[in-house]
């Protein structure tokens, strides 16, 4: 059985108000962007908020993106996909058989990005109740496929206990994606005019990682899980989302970081 270990986090934010580093500076800005902090002069406090999303043994952005889904009632899909973020890979690709690799990937690609792409494979893993020959045949790593519903199953039974409502959205996988946007708002990139990337919260030049579905598009907004230092910045694991949906979830954060649009 899988255990997630607890995080700590919120152990943190009850120290800062006596440790000032950068690091611990920046951390709280985060938590503060999320909601999950309140400030009283130079303490800092959990919100009602923030304690809901300490109970998730989790990154504070997975956290919320949680919370938040029964406001786009996509709990079911959301608590998938963070839990496919929690483990290893859960594909793999053998370089002798990449063209093999990639038609086997296709039936599951969704021009959504990868979170969606990743959810597509999941739901075929369930269909075929985890058969291993089906997972030879899609290039899927079946053991670390099991953890994610062991972790997903752990996240379920904390969600139940805060008496979330949860629920699928089935086929209205926008609904994902505009939850996603909402939780992941800080690790946003935009397109720029050039065809290049801009991380919006830092302003740094991104690009889109090879491995992403999303690698020869062009979506103007996107999310990411993360960023991978090499001969570039690449973003890895990527949904498309709508200014729109950035903006609905940090509306003063992104009036600063957005660029105009030409009326």
């Amino acid at each position: 059985m899988v255990v997630i270990m607890s995080c700590d986090w919120s152990e943190m934010v009850v120290i800062m108000s006596c440790d000032c580093s950068e690091a611990m500076r920046s951390a709280v800005e985060q938590l503060d962007l999320l909601g999950a902090v309140g400030r009283k002069g130079e303490q800092v406090t959990l919100t009602p908020l923030g304690k809901k999303m300490a109970s998730f043994p989790l990154e504070p952005r997975y956290a919320k993106t949680i919370l938040l889904s029964p406001d786009f009632q996509c709990s079911e899909e959301v608590l998938t996909i963070v839990s496919l973020l929690s483990v290893d890979s859960v594909l793999y690709n053998p370089p002798a058989r990449r063209e093999e690799c990639l038609a086997a990937r296709k039936k599951f690609t969704t021009s959504e990005g990868d979170h969606l792409t990743l959810l597509n494979i999941y739901r075929a893993f369930k269909k075929v109740n985890a058969n291993k020959e089906w997972c030879r045949e899609n290039f899927v790593n079946s053991r670390n496929m099991s953890m994610v519903g062991e972790v997903r199953a752990q996240l379920r039974e904390i969600c139940l206990k805060l008496s979330m409502k949860l629920e699928s959205c089935g086929s209205d996988t926008g609904s994902v994606r505009r939850c996603l946007a909402h939780g992941l708002f800080m690790n946003a990139a935009e397109l720029q005019p050039d065809g290049s990337y801009t991380a919006l919260d830092t302003h740094q030049p991104v690009a889109i990682h090879p491995s992403s579905v999303l690698f020869q598009a062009k979506p103007a907004y996107v999310v990411f899980n993360e960023l991978l230092h090499t001969s570039k910045c690449y973003m890895r694991d990527l949904c498309l989302v709508d200014a729109d949906w950035l903006v609905e979830a940090a509306p003063e954060y992104f009036r600063r970081k957005l660029r105009p649009t030409k009326s």
